[in-house]
């Protein structure tokens, strides 16, 4: 490929052409958390989804993901995690994601594709770790030195029954039959002139097509940094996941809502964390190592 700061247009047509990050390895499950709590942290006019449980106060359901990107058809291989709430908007069910964090040589690619054509709150962190040794496993991420997420992983089961309506398509996958799920988010993409003079939902429409799916439970701790408050998150009891391989692509990517001028800097109150550090709001915010 020959080295030049002009990129021929015909070459700039398959910018992102079947974006796809392809054959994931590590964990997904799902968490609860009290409703009330989650809808606190989630912009209006984000409803959180409540699930009702017999016996039981109704949960908001929490989803987390950490995973090592081995086939990305935009970047080279890149580690990646996030968590997010389970919420509605005018009948459009997705996941609000709170934050995602990439690690690893694909990772600023990976960062800026998801953050500029779709508004993932994607930043870059220290060190994301996916292992694994027969059925025991250890998912972790770290940022600004802090273990802002951990989960323990037991491959075999899953921490509550509920769990196995939940996961009951993944469980029908196999390497030779994998099995296409859906996956839809509600994303806030920002415009910057100045300052946020401009803020969309976007409808996100990202299957993820399963070829291997084990069972098990999770032990989640969550912390927090000024940057990064995850401890915030009121994740009361998980349900389970699993350790998979999986093959993630975008079929489409539509705004769905723009809020009134005056409405940006109120969702953004609840937003600037998952995109930026808070050195963006102090005068004194220097390191050195």
């Amino acid at each position: 490929m020959e080295k030049s700061l002009f990129v021929p247009k015909q070459r700039l047509t398959r910018f992102m052409s079947g974006a796809a990050m392809n054959r994931q390895y590590g964990i997904q499950l799902y968490c609860l958390g009290d409703v009330d709590r989650l809808q606190a942290l989630v912009p209006p006019p984000l409803k959180v989804i409540s699930l009702p449980l017999p016996g039981e106060k109704p949960q908001g359901i929490i989803y987390i993901y950490i995973v090592n990107i081995r086939e990305p058809s935009f970047a080279p291989w890149y580690m990646e995690g996030g968590i997010g709430v389970m919420c509605d908007f005018n009948g459009k069910n997705g996941l609000h994601f709170i934050g995602l964090q990439l690690s690893g040589p694909g990772a600023l690619m990976g960062m800026c594709s998801g953050r500029e054509s779709s508004g993932l709150p994607k930043k870059i962190c220290e060190r994301i770790r996916v292992e694994r040794t027969g059925d025991a496993g250890r998912c972790f991420i770290e940022r600004d030195g802090v273990r802002i997420l951990d989960v323990e992983c037991d491959i075999g089961q899953y921490n509550d029954p509920m769990a196995k309506e939940l996961f009951r398509a993944q469980e029908s996958c196999s390497p030779g039959h994998p099995v296409d799920t859906d996956g839809k988010s509600l994303l806030f993409r920002h415009h910057l002139n100045g300052g946020f003079d401009a803020l969309d939902i976007v409808y996100y429409d990202s299957p993820t097509l399963f070829h291997s799916w084990e069972p098990m439970s999770g032990k989640v701790t969550l912390a927090s940094t000024i940057n990064d408050p995850w401890g915030e998150i009121p994740l009361d009891r998980v349900v389970g996941g699993g350790w998979m391989v999986s093959d993630n692509r975008v079929n489409s990517c539509k705004t769905i809502y723009s809020y009134p001028a005056h409405d940006v800097y109120d969702a953004m109150q609840y937003l600037f964390t998952g995109r930026y550090d808070q050195c963006m709001l102090e005068k004194e915010h220097q390191i050195y190592e």
